[in-house]
């Protein structure tokens, strides 16, 4: 269903997916998926946790990457990074590690607590944007985003924080090379909140706790589910309510839509096969540098 109205409801609703990753980290999948490669530039989402951990667990092992960014954030827990341009960052809950492999980049990624030994809760999100295609071949580099980086506002029981874009007159701390957005919005019981779709930008809601309700038509929201809002890039509001009794947490995301066509190979997105194999290429004879395992 596509909608100009000034208000949006969901146009589609996908149930994420459980898959494996790294150290046996499970995760719920919600991009991509059956008929939907991306929302805007955003082209993956896994969500993990809550889960009890420690530093010697749920980790992922050095692994290259060509053509992306990859984003991760947290709720709960620390997660450390490494990578082959010799890159290190620690972030803790509320913050972000935000990479972009450009030609290619080999990373990992280990959980962290403080204390060394004690187990912890570990809660966020892994999302991949695709580059522009004037940046697939471009250096990577790397953004380390602490959680008093990150600009928050509350009101009538919403809290909003934003990591990239702008929303509610703040700006996130994160340099993008596309335009898009990445919002956490924070509901407590009986809270609503209502958020504006940039022009020109695609959009949708994933929640990471609790359950949320779409004040436009009444259609919920829970654990695991991306709502997307508008597959046309028309500007509108999305109004948000937690009806129920628990704190929700939900990510809005989008941006404008990603410059295709988008060819996938594992932890590769290029616009070509060519661009594949080159990736492929540069990572078996060590031109995107190495990593030892930890």
């Amino acid at each position: 269903m596509k909608t100009s109205a000034t208000t949006q409801p969901f146009a589609r609703v996908i149930d994420s997916q459980w898959a494996n990753v790294g150290d046996n980290l499970k995760v719920r999948r919600a991009l991509p998926a059956a008929g939907q490669k991306s929302l805007g530039p955003w082209v993956f989402l896994d969500h993990f946790g809550p889960l009890p951990t420690d530093p010697r667990g749920h980790g992922v092992p050095p692994h290259p990457h060509a053509g992306i960014e990859t984003v991760t954030y947290l709720l709960e827990g620390g997660m450390a990074h490494r990578d082959s341009t010799g890159h290190e960052g620690r972030v803790e809950a509320g913050g972000a590690q935000w990479m972009t492999s450009g030609r290619g980049i080999v990373h990992a990624e280990r959980p962290f607590g403080r204390d060394s030994e004690a187990m912890f809760s570990l809660h966020g999100m892994q999302l991949w944007t695709s580059l522009p295609r004037a940046l697939k071949m471009m250096e990577p580099r790397y953004q380390r985003i602490e959680a008093r980086d990150v600009p928050a506002v509350e009101m009538d029981g919403a809290t909003v924080r934003v990591i990239a874009g702008q929303s509610n007159g703040l700006q996130g701390p994160a340099d993008v090379l596309m335009p898009l957005f990445l919002w956490h919005v924070a509901l407590q019981p009986g809270a609503g909140w209502q958020g504006e779709i940039p022009a020109g930008m695609e959009a949708g809601v994933y929640v990471m706790a609790g359950e949320v309700l779409m004040m436009e038509d009444g259609s919920k929201l829970g654990v695991g589910q991306l709502g997307i809002v508008n597959e046309d890039s028309n500007a509108g509001t999305i109004k948000l309510r937690n009806d129920g009794n628990l704190l929700a947490h939900i990510m809005v995301l989008g941006g404008a839509p990603a410059e295709g066509p988008l060819v996938f190979h594992g932890p590769f997105v290029m616009n070509s096969v060519e661009q594949i194999r080159y990736a492929e290429k540069a990572y078996l004879t060590g031109q995107m540098g190495s990593l030892a395992e930890a």
